[in-house]
């Protein structure tokens, strides 16, 4: 797990700590926790992430996730009802969770495999990348365009990742309104929901400053 420190609200943060971060996203949406990786969470393996964005402006996302945590930490059984969490948040039908894909929000269908996905796959090649064949999702999922988010930041196109934070920002408000609905077991994912669109919001609105007085 990276250690970020977090730039203050009104400072962009250098583009390889915004790429660590959207990555650390992508990781959280890409599948569920294994027992090891809930264990470090458990063990404070987040505190200077959650330090550092706290210190940013984002101490009441942070408690959320801090709550939920603790929430984990009391269950004899948590990486099982974790992951239980994942599928009633992300797996399911279009009706009963919140499927992690644009398609699903945006356009007249809102369907999986709409427009939404053929525009990333022919972003990414633009780009000269491609999905990885071990990971056999649509390339419209939350943690791909996470993860073309991160190495837009780390490669410095910055324009470029301001434009892919506006397109995340179309849907992905709706996507944590709708994980804020779901009835689970603990409020993880409805808390990392709302950190992730704080975050993009935060991001996308200090790099359009950043922009304008260049």
């Amino acid at each position: 797990m990276n250690e970020l420190t977090a730039m203050p609200e009104s400072e962009a943060a250098p583009g390889d700590q915004r790429a660590a971060l959207y990555a650390w996203f992508a990781t959280l949406y890409a599948r569920e926790l294994t027992a090891e990786q809930l264990q470090t969470w458990f063990d404070g393996g987040a505190d200077p992430l959650f330090d550092g964005l706290a210190h940013a402006g984002f101490s009441a996302e942070v408690a959320d996730m801090q709550g939920a945590i603790e929430a984990l930490r009391s269950m004899p059984d948590a990486q099982l009802e974790l992951a239980a969490d994942y599928t009633t948040s992300f797996l399911l039908d279009l009706k009963s969770c919140a499927l992690p894909y644009a398609s699903c929000y945006l356009g007249e269908s809102q369907t999986l495999f709409g427009p939404e996905e053929k525009a990333m796959r022919d972003k990414l090649e633009r780009y000269g990348l491609g999905l990885d064949s071990n990971y056999p999702e649509a390339a419209d999922h939350l943690a791909i365009q996470l993860e073309l988010l991160s190495w837009l930041a780390m490669t410095g196109k910055t324009d470029d990742e301001q434009d892919m934070l506006v397109s995340l920002l179309r849907w992905v408000p709706a996507f944590s309104e709708k994980c804020q609905a779901l009835n689970t077991h603990v409020k993880f994912y409805s808390a990392l929901s709302r950190m992730l669109c704080r975050i993009l919001q935060a991001e996308s609105a200090v790099l359009a400053e950043s922009g304008m007085q260049d």
